[in-house]
């Protein structure tokens, strides 16, 4: 990053700082990871892959299986 862009985005963090301190403050704090949330899905996905694979669909138990499995990988993962 050039010296001119450093300069450009201070001022923009400044900015933000100086008018909406609650988003900045957020946004230098991050985003908070729920594990519980993601574990629950993940449980909720595979007992409902449970329930469908005894009633023998097969494709959406699958599908719920793959859920569960995307909650569990995904957690405390960040799209920027």
């Amino acid at each position: 990053m050039s010296d001119a862009e450093r300069r450009t985005l201070n001022e923009i963090e400044h900015r933000l700082a100086v008018e909406e301190p609650a988003l900045a403050n957020a946004l230098v704090a991050g985003r908070p990871r729920h594990p519980v949330r993601s574990h629950a899905l993940a449980v909720t996905f595979g007992a409902l892959g449970l329930l469908l694979l005894t009633l023998g669909s097969l494709g959406p138990a699958l599908a719920s299986f793959g859920c569960a499995a995307l909650a569990v990988l995904l957690r405390g993962v960040t799209i920027r």
